[in-house]
Parts: C-alpha cells; structure tokens; sequence
C-alpha cells in the first residue's frame, strides 16, 4: 500500500508540474490603441514599456502610425504596462497574464499634459482651441457659419486670421500662407486649396505659426493645416448636408440672377487594420456685385480723369472629391493612401461704364471728352488632382522610417473677353485674351525618427520638383473691324520649373517642466524661366539654411509660456514672374517680373496661455521682418491704362500682438474669438520711380462669435470679422467687415438639424462687404470701390445618417455619438 501511495503521489507531481511547465511555456502576445483622452484620436509613436514585479523591463515598443502596438513571446505573470509620449501624462495599468494566447487591452486613453511639444500643451474644457510651442489648434465645429461652405470660411474665423473682399488670406497679417491637408502640402495657392475641401469634412484646424525643420520653410505666414474627419472606433458613419440660397435682396441690378445650392456627403469607415474616410461636395455661390472708381493720369501737360461705375459679379462653383485609407500591414509596416479631385469653376463680369475727360493742366484747357462702355468678361477654371502615398516602417522600439511621395497635376485655363464701345455704338476694340497654364509637382520624402528617453531625433531629406507650361495669346480687333489677330507683344509661351533639394534634423526633448525643440534645414533652391517665343531665361539659384527653435515651459496653475524663432521664405509664384501683359480689363494691364527675388523673414515670438475652468485664454507677442518683400504696384501705361505690375521693396517689418480665447461665459452661451494688433512698416523703390516710398501705420483685425443654446434644440450664433485699413508700398486699403448669423434647429434626436444662415448681415448703410482700394504716385491717382452682394440667406438640411440608423434601431457603433 505504500508502495502505491509514493506511486500516486509521484504521478499526481508530476501531472502538476507538467502542467506548469506548460502552462509557463506558451507565450502570450499583448496588445492595444493609444488614444488622446479627449478627441480620441489615435496617438502615434507614443512609446510602451512592459515591467516586472520588480519594476524590471521586461520589453518595449513603440506605437505605428495609427497608435497601434503589441508585444510578443509574453510568459505568465503580473506586469505593469506603462504608456509614455511628449506632452502627455504617463499612463500605469496593471496587467495579468494567465495563459492567454492574445490579450487585447482595446483602447488607452491618456490625457494631455499642461504642456506638449507637437500637440496639446493647452486645453480646454470640451471643446475650442489648443495650444503648443509651434501651433495653435481649434475645433471647427465652433463656426456654425461656416457649415455648408468651405475650409475658407472656418479659416477667415480663426483669431489671427483675415480675407479680404477678393478671398487673400493674412495670417498675422502676412498673404504668404502655406496649407496642408492632414500635413500634406499642395503647390496650390490657398485659397484654391481652401475651396476645394467642404466645411463639413474638416475636424480641427492648426495655425503653424513657428513651423519646426521638418517642415517647408514656405509661407512667411506660416502654415494651416486642416484635418479632416477620421473613424474613432469600428465601424461606419455617414453625414450629409444640403444647402440651398433664398433670393437675394439686393443685386445691384445685374444682369443674371444668383444661384446659390450645394451639398456634401462623407463617410469614415474602420474594420481591424484598415480605415477610410471619404468626401464629396459640390458648391454653387454666385455673388452679385457692383464697384465704382475715380483715375487720372498724367503723362506731360495731359491729364486724363476716367471714372467709372459698373456691375461686378462672380458666378462661381466648385465641386470634388476625397479619398484617405490607412492599412495596418503587420506590427512593422504600414500604408496610407490619399487621392483628391476637383474642379474650380469662375466667371467674373465687369461691365464698366467710364466717362473720359482730357485737361492740360497747365492752362485748365478741356481736350476732349468722351463716353464708353467696357463689357468684360474673365473666365478662370482648372481641374485639379493630387495623389499622396504614404509607407511608415517600424524598424524596432527605438527607430522609424517614413517614405513619402505627393502628386499633383493641375490643369488651369481661361480666357478674358474685352471691348470698349465708344458712345454706345462704336466698337473701338474687341481683345481676346486665352491661356492654358497647367501645373505638375512631384515631392519626395525620407525621414529617420530615433525614439530616445524623454526626447526624439527626425532627420530627413526632401525633393520638391514642379513645372508649369503656359501658353499665353492675345487677339484683338481695332476700329470695329471683325478679324481678330494675334499681337504678339502680348502673346508668349512659358515653362517655369523649381527644384528644391532639402535636408534637415530636428531634436525635440521634454523635461519635468520644460520641452523645447531645435532644428536646422539646408536647401538648395533653383529656379528656371524661360520665355519660349523670345527665347530668354531667367536663371535663379541660392544655397540657404533655416534654423528653428521653440520652447515650451510649464509655469503652474495653469499656466505656460512659450518662446519660438525660425527663419522662413517666401517664393515668387508663376502668376507673379509671368512677364506675359494681360489686359485684364479697359483701365489695367497686368504683368509680373521673371526677375522678382524671394522674400526672406525672421519670425520671433513669446506668448502666454491659461486654462480656465471654462475654456483658455492667450496671449502672444511676435515681430517679423522681410527682406525683399513682394508689392504689387501700379504705373502709367497709356493715358487712360494702369500697367499693373509685382516688384519687391527693400524690406518691410511687423510687429506686433494678439489676444483670444474661447470658453463658456454662461452654460448656454460659448464664446470664442481674437484680435490682432500689428504696427507694420514697407519701404522701398518702386519700378522707375526715383523717391524711396515708405509706409507706416497700425492695422487690427478682429474675429468673435457667441453661440446661444437654449429652448429645446434650439441654437443661434454670431460672428463677426473685421478687418482695419491697411498700408500698401503705394496706398491703403480700406477696411473690411463681415457679420454673420444663424439659428438653428435640431429634430430626431439630433439626427437631422436645419440651420437658416443670415450672410453678411447689414441692417442700414454701414458698409458690409466692401473695400476700397486706393493707389498713387506724382503721375497718377486711381481708387477703387468694391461692393459684394449683401443679407445674403441660405438654408442648411444636415443629415447624421448614423443617428438616423440608430433612431431606426438598425446595426450601430459607438462612433456616431462621438465623432457627431
């Protein structure tokens, strides 16, 4: 009996330790999602730490591009995981392991820290604005009067913001902006950019104001970059806008009534490794329109006055298409795959009435005097197609590739159409202006990130290469003859091609209470015009560094100070080195100058931001200066043609501050909005003019909104943008102003809301959506009134279909109610 009982006890240890010895020997894989805390979207790069008991590294990863890690060859036991990256508190969890093949922790929130070098440093609560050393970041569902139109107007509401009557966007009040699409650039100028992606399609909104090395040191203004929506969790959501414009009020009796209709439609889609996100839109805003002008010109003992009066209207549409997909290859590789498409439409009418009176000056002697009509009409459209790849390669926990490579293809085209008809019967001149200016880029990217301890290292290199064709013809017709024929002093092919070769390094690195960043960019810049009928070229190179620097330091209670310097470049474009006259229309000849230089700016700014209980406030100071700064000036042509030209003054500076926030004053009541403060000084010779001209003056700007949430479902907003006068090399523009409202409805739950929109509000004679524009030199003196369209209302239908479905108790997820 014994015998038997050792026996049984030695089998049943044996099974026990078998058993153990099993269970120890599977190796379990860990897994899961960093996400921010607040807008639940993916962290990437965001460093995992597994330890011991003992506190004992056990293994380590970093997180792929869509927040995304997981650790292998795992043996049971109790472990604690811990979730680091810039900017971000640290996350501690607990973890057991128990003989499980797979373990997936789903999603891990971490919040964001007072301060963070590339992301959230500032927050809050909810909703509004965000802030870090290098950028200022803002929700756009905040401007509820930008629903239904474009990314253009979220942007002109942002507190540093401004566009003018003819759509050029200042940031700070600098013209040269760069915009990026979910950090993709575009050889576009912004605002076509700008109005080729939907209001409804855009999440958040960042203003680079200090771009780092890895950046393009483009745009002295900085850099937008929207983000479009993307899925939070699995699954699919739809939401769908219509529009629709009520009659105008008023449309200064032009001659084709305005249409006013669109709508949008987009979609997110996630499933395991595999997201989508997808938009269309189409836009149709016609604008009615009317200017009235006053020019003399001297030209020895002639002086010729020509004002004139007439309509101006625009009739405009643009629609497009967007397509975004990321895959998950495995824990190393991974994939994104962007494509837009669109089509820009516009026809502007300027049908002028100019009554032309000749003096000699010297005398008061009347020459002549005479009566005429200058019917014109300007055509601008393209079509325009960018494809963006994307592969990130996670070489191990510490280091990281990133390839790169955008294209573009834009093909721009359109004609002018001009007469003057003298006396309302002779037709003086017919001119025909036609062009075809298509564009192709192409940009090349390779970057290194090196994951350190409390800090990152990205080097990399960058090529830039784009061309554009243009073929420019003139024809016109004198004395009312029929035959239109081809002036050659008008008429010119040109092909322009940049190459930009660029290297940079970048070491961000956070303290207790400190983050900073210092960068360095090399490039190598050429420039190639050449004028194909005369066969002259316009060669341009430079070698150029621009060093980077922002600082980040956590004060307390709230509190946080930033410091930021960088040097960047703005570059000549096309349409600015385009020697080719346009005669834009009876009083103006355009042309650029293929010898125009870059501008170069020194940016330099120090701000201080505070979290309330109800939202942020900040406040920042900068100062800028430019060298060769871009002016476009005017001289006299002919005695009644202003020859319209680009050339660039000696230098110009700013500087200056700015202050915004956003919050709830009251529960039911937000409020969000900023103003801009600069003094602004230009200086320089202008074309043949021997006097150095200079202008000074103090120029604000101001953007506030409220928006009011009250009864049941009920809301209504106003916003308000102004713009003050502003000095140019060889005048001033006026002010501009711009008051929006709506009020809204919410029905179904929220599933369905109707908005009624109140556009450019003006209740009396107060000069909304108008701006004159004023030039002169000792030989001639031109301004120019010009007055949009006015009380302009449409109506908005939103449709979250994810709500509807679930209204309707069909399949659902969780990603409706957060993302909507």
């Amino acid at each position: 009996m014994g015998n038997i009982n050792t026996v049984n006890r030695f089998f049943i240890t044996l099974c026990y330790l078998v058993t153990i010895q099993t269970v120890l020997g599977q190796n379990s894989t860990l897994s899961g999602i960093v996400k921010d805390s607040l807008s639940t979207v993916p962290i990437p790069y965001a460093s995992i730490g597994l330890l011991d008991a003992n506190n004992r590294v056990v293994d380590g990863v970093v997180a792929d591009t869509a927040g995304s890690f997981s650790l292998s060859n795992l043996k049971n036991g109790k472990y604690n995981l811990t979730v680091k990256f810039i900017g971000y508190n640290q996350k501690k969890t607990t973890v057991e392991i128990r003989g499980q093949k797979s373990l997936d922790l789903g999603t891990i929130l971490i919040s964001a820290a007072d301060n963070r070098l590339e992301q959230v440093m500032v927050t809050a609560s909810g909703t509004g604005q965000r802030h870090t050393s290098d950028r200022q970041s803002y929700n756009a569902s905040q401007y509820k009067n930008a629903v239904g139109g474009t990314a253009l107007d979220i942007v002109k509401n942002l507190p540093s913001a401004s566009v003018d009557a003819n759509g050029n966007i200042s940031m700070r009040g600098n013209t040269g902006v760069i915009v990026l699409i979910n950090g993709k650039p575009s050889f576009l100028d912004p605002a076509t950019i700008l109005n080729q992606i939907a209001a409804n399609d855009v999440a958040e909104v960042e203003y680079i104001t200090s771009p780092t090395a890895q950046f393009d040191p483009d745009g002295k203004g900085g850099i937008i970059n929207l983000k479009t929506k993307k899925s939070a969790d699995n699954g699919l959501a739809w939401i769908l806008n219509l529009q629709g414009g009520l009659p105008s009020i008023k449309d200064y009796d032009n001659r084709q009534k305005q249409k006013r209709f669109g709508g949008d439609i987009a979609f997110q889609y996630k499933k395991k490794k595999l997201e989508l996100n997808g938009s269309a839109n189409y836009l149709r805003n016609d604008n009615a329109g009317f200017r009235e002008g006053d020019v003399n010109t001297v030209i020895a003992d002639r002086q010729t006055f020509f004002p004139s009066k007439g309509e101006r209207s625009f009739d405009k549409y643009n629609f497009g298409i967007r397509l975004n997909s990321t895959y998950e290859i495995s824990d190393k590789h991974a994939l994104n795959l962007g494509v837009l498409a669109s089509r820009r439409f516009q026809d502007r009418v300027a049908d002028i009435y100019y009554t032309n009176k000749t003096t000699r000056p010297s005398t008061g002697e009347e020459i002549s005097r005479t009566n005429y009509f200058n019917p014109n009409l300007q055509n601008k459209q393209g079509e325009f197609y960018m494809l963006d790849f994307t592969y990130q390669y996670k070489i191990n926990a510490a280091h990281s590739l990133q390839l790169g490579a955008i294209y573009e293809y834009a093909n721009i085209y359109g004609s002018t159409k001009n007469a003057n008809i003298e006396n309302g019967v002779d037709t003086v001149q017919w001119t025909h202006n036609k062009y075809t200016n298509p564009l192709r880029g192409l940009r090349l990217s390779l970057q290194h990130t090196w994951a350190l301890e409390n800090a990152e290292l990205l080097t990399g290199y960058q090529l830039r290469n784009d061309k554009q064709k243009g073929d420019f013809e003139y024809l016109a017709s004198e004395n009312g003859t029929n035959n239109l024929e081809l002036i050659p002093e008008f008429t010119g092919k040109l092909n322009a091609t940049n190459n930009i070769h660029a290297l940079f390094a970048q070491y961000n690195h956070k303290l207790t209470n400190t983050q900073f960043s210092l960068g360095l960019r090399y490039e190598y810049y050429q420039r190639d015009l050449l004028l194909l009928n005369t066969s002259q070229e316009y060669p341009y190179s430079i070698h150029q560094l621009y060093p980077t620097f922002n600082l980040m330091q956590d004060l307390g209670s709230g509190w946080s100070w930033k410091l930021a310097a960088a040097r960047r470049v703005q570059r000549n474009n096309n349409f600015e080195l385009n020697p080719i006259p346009e005669r834009e229309h009876s009083e103006t000849l355009e042309q650029g100058d293929p010898e125009l230089l870059p501008e170069f700016t020194t940016n330099a700014e120090t701000g201080l931001f505070k979290k309330i209980n109800a939202g942020s406030i900040f406040l920042n100071a900068y100062y800028q200066h430019t060298k060769n700064p871009i002016q476009r000036v005017n001289s006299v042509y002919a005695d009644t043609i202003l020859r319209r030209v680009f050339t660039n003054a000696d230098y110009a500076s700013r500087y200056g501050a700015e202050l915004g926030g956003e919050g709830n004053m009251l529960p039911w009541l937000k409020v969000n909005g900023g103003i801009n403060v600069y003094n602004y000084k230009i200086s320089g010779q202008v074309l043949d003019y021997e006097e150095t001209r200079t202008n000074r003056e103090w120029v604000y700007s101001i953007n506030a909104g409220l928006q009011a949430e009250f009864l049941k479902n009920w809301g209504a907003g106003l916003q308000v943008n102004y713009l003050s006068e502003r000095p140019t090399v060889q005048g001033m523009d006026s002010r501009f102003v711009t008051p929006h409202f709506n009020v809204s409805k919410a029905f179904a739950k929220g599933a369905i809301t109707a908005q009624l929109q109140w556009q450019f509000m003006e209740l009396g004679n107060w000069g909304v959506n108008e701006q004159r524009i004023t030039t002169f030199s000792n030989d001639f003196y031109t301004t120019t009134n010009y007055v949009y369209e006015k009380n302009v209302f449409l109506v908005n239908l939103k449709f979250n279909v994810h709500k509807i479905g679930q209204i309707l108790k069909l399949p659902k997820s969780e990603f409706g109610e957060k993302e909507f």
